[in-house]
């Protein structure tokens, strides 16, 4: 799988965040709140993500990977 057919992907989902942490962990999850925007235009929101520890991988690419097959599962 190439790099733009990852991020094809991801951009393709919707409510999906790809984060890191501090210890350079990557994680592609969609479990959180966060409040709602309104109309089409970018705003600031605040968003919580609750992420298992073994979601979180050692790059991005293995994270959307991870997820990615989670859904096919």
């Amino acid at each position: 799988m190439t790099d733009k057919e990852r991020i094809n992907w991801l951009e393709g989902q919707y409510g999906f965040a790809l984060i890191s942490d501090d210890n350079r962990h990557w994680a592609c999850v969609s479990d959180g709140t966060q409040n709602v925007p309104i109309g089409d235009d970018a705003q600031d929101i605040a968003s919580t993500y609750f992420i298992d520890k073994h979601q979180w991988k050692n790059s991005a690419r293995e994270a959307i990977d991870f997820y990615r097959k989670q859904q096919q599962d």
